[in-house]
């Protein structure tokens, strides 16, 4: 005990000598809210790193970051928060809330709302099917919506998201998200051609919605946030339609739970939330993104530079959960750095560098 404590008293020196630095390591708390707590000197962290890293964060090297939280052996060792973010702020998830859409579309198939992923997407809209031209649209499924391979025409990447010819930036305006969503033309035949779509996911809140007859922010509360005591969060909507896309905001705590429940193999200890089938198949590659990116449903799988597998949902502005199976580790960031250039990767291996066992995971020295 005593050599613990002496850990900690010289981490947290070492953190508040640090020059202009005003972030010093943070035990977490525990909140009785599933989240067990410890600390980065129980978990054998490379301290040292640690405090280069929390430095840099603090001093602005990777833009705005709001939070850091890591969890390791299923023990939340890391909250750090900075700037204006704090444990209560609901974050704005941006593209993060496609993951949480996915799992959701998973948590309906293992519940039978849902039969199958080859099941076409027209299937659910009888009234746009009836009047539908284009024989593409007809073979788009539901596996399609989830791999960003539905072939619609669309581009919210080539523009910046503030510029109103961004396609992303036009969808968000509409009153009718839907009927734009099912009105897109088709580009490409669907499954040979990633592109990335917020319609798919807005098109995925709605089939949740007719098959299981709530909407899916319903669903999620009572299917996914209420197992993981996740209570407070918010859905933007457009005349009662999910912004499925991008519209969830939550806390950092709330977006770690999500990462863990999948680590866990989908259960809260025992008890079944979502199948491991389903986290399995999110987690196969299916499309070639770029490399070393692979897109699996919503989720995309890469190697670090190292080569450790992470699994990871990204949103904009730098908001991410990560997933590393090797390490047992899951970690979350929060951040707002939209319109702005910053190492993103540098500072995913800069968390990877802080775990006990990364060393004997890659060739790193």
């Amino acid at each position: 005990m005593m050599k613990k404590i002496f850990g900690l008293l010289i981490l947290t020196g070492l953190i508040s000598c640090q020059q202009n630095i005003n972030c010093p390591y943070q035990i977490p708390v525990d909140q009785n809210d599933l989240l067990s707590v410890s600390t980065i000197i129980d978990h054998n962290f490379d301290s040292i790193r640690f405090n280069n890293l929390n430095q840099d964060i603090c001093k602005g090297k990777y833009g705005n970051i709001h939070s850091l939280l890591i969890m390791n052996d299923s023990e939340l060792i890391v909250e750090q928060y900075y700037g204006t973010g704090d444990r209560d702020e609901l974050h704005f998830l941006a593209s993060v809330t496609k993951g949480i859409v996915a799992i959701l579309t998973g948590i309906a198939i293992d519940k039978g709302y849902i039969d199958s992923l080859n099941q076409p997407m027209l299937n659910y809209f009888p009234n746009y099917k009836a009047v539908e031209t284009d024989e593409r649209k007809y073979e788009i499924t539901i596996e399609h919506l989830l791999t960003m391979t539905s072939g619609f025409e669309w581009d919210e990447l080539s523009l910046p998201f503030t510029d109103p010819n961004n396609d992303g930036a036009k969808m968000d305006h509409s009153e009718n998200l839907i009927d734009e969503c099912l009105n897109l033309e088709m580009d490409t035949i669907p499954g040979t051609k990633y592109v990335y779509c917020g319609p798919n996911d807005i098109i995925l809140g709605e089939i949740i919605k007719i098959s299981s007859g709530k909407n899916i922010a319903e669903f999620a509360e009572k299917n996914l946030f209420k197992p993981l005591q996740i209570d407070e969060y918010r859905w933007s909507s457009t005349n009662d339609i999910f912004h499925a896309g991008g519209g969830l905001w939550m806390s950092s705590r709330s977006m770690l739970k999500i990462g863990q429940l999948l680590l866990n193999e989908g259960k809260i200890g025992a008890t079944p939330v979502i199948s491991k089938n389903w986290i399995d198949k999110m987690f196969t590659p299916y499309i070639e993104v770029k490399k070393p990116f692979y897109m699996g449903y919503q989720w995309r799988i890469a190697n670090s530079e190292e080569g450790i597998l992470i699994y990871h949902i990204p949103g904009n502005g730098g908001q991410l959960i990560n997933i590393v199976p090797d390490l047992n580790l899951v970690f979350i960031i929060t951040a707002d750095n939209r319109g702005q250039k910053y190492p993103l990767g540098e500072l995913i291996e800069s968390v990877l560098r802080i775990h006990p066992e990364y060393k004997k995971k890659t060739k790193h020295r």
